[in-house]
């Protein structure tokens, strides 16, 4: 029988803003403990008094998830400090320089890849090892539309979220006999630092092309997360799916 949710704790990287932040808040409604993790300790630290504030509970770890020994030294804090890992989310990415692919800086091919495919990456194995070790367990990687379609423009960032499918489908048919699921959510147009400024100047002609004629706040996204770490969702796992106001269904005219 899995536990109730108030006795599970859930590991939130890029905790610190946007959607990790929103995932994090949403999680702790739930009666998940919370491992907030990021860069930014000051703005992580917030997440985790905004979230006991509210009668949940959550504890920061500082973690750059380009340094796969930081990774997995974290992953063992969060089970020794809250004492075990039951749920995970690989929130933490960038969306990088804008260049047309034969222009494109290899550092910041290079970085982006490090965040955004590497870093979630790392994440992921020592994930999934703890929770072999503890019994099963649920993750969800944090894609985006361009898992599933290109950007002009964004080579590195667009190359490293279309890797997040086949990374999380090989994992989700390694570890479905173990108990864990392993999901990933492709989410479309919301606001976010990174959505303001990917869409600066621009977010009209965003609208516009999302059938349902809006971009979705934080929270939206958040909830198709937490459903994933629920127990409604306990026989799907190596999915991709989209959360976007229907914005891959068709080409908008």
């Amino acid at each position: 029988m899995s536990a109730p949710a108030k006795s599970r704790v859930c590991f939130v990287s890029g905790g610190a803003s946007g959607l990790g932040r929103a995932t994090a808040i949403a999680l702790a409604r739930q009666q998940y403990r919370i491992a907030v993790a990021d860069r930014d300790e000051a703005a992580g630290r917030r997440v985790v008094e905004e979230i006991i504030g509210s009668g949940g509970e959550a504890a920061f770890f500082p973690l750059d998830v380009t340094r796969e020994t930081d990774v997995s030294a974290t992953i063992d804090s969060v089970v020794s400090q809250l004492g075990g890992l039951d749920r995970a989310v690989n929130c933490a990415g960038i969306e990088g320089e804008r260049h047309v692919t034969a222009e494109y800086p290899v550092d910041e091919w290079r970085r982006v890849i490090d965040i955004n495919l590497n870093g979630v990456f790392a994440c992921l194995k020592y994930q999934l090892e703890a929770m072999v070790r503890l019994g099963g367990g649920a993750i969800v990687n944090v894609g985006s539309t361009a898992s599933l379609r290109a950007v002009p423009r964004m080579s590195a960032y667009v190359s490293a979220k279309h890797a997040l499918v086949g990374l999380t489908k090989c994992a989700a048919l390694e570890y479905a006999d173990k108990g864990i699921r392993v999901n990933l959510l492709c989410p479309g147009s919301f606001h976010t630092p990174m959505s303001e400024r990917l869409y600066a100047g621009n977010l009209e002609t965003v609208i516009a092309r999302t059938p349902m004629k809006r971009i979705a706040p934080p929270s939206e996204i958040a909830d198709a997360i937490v459903w994933l770490c629920s127990d409604q969702s306990t026989f799907v796992t190596g999915a991709a799916i989209t959360v976007d106001g229907g914005k891959l269904a068709g080409i908008m005219m």
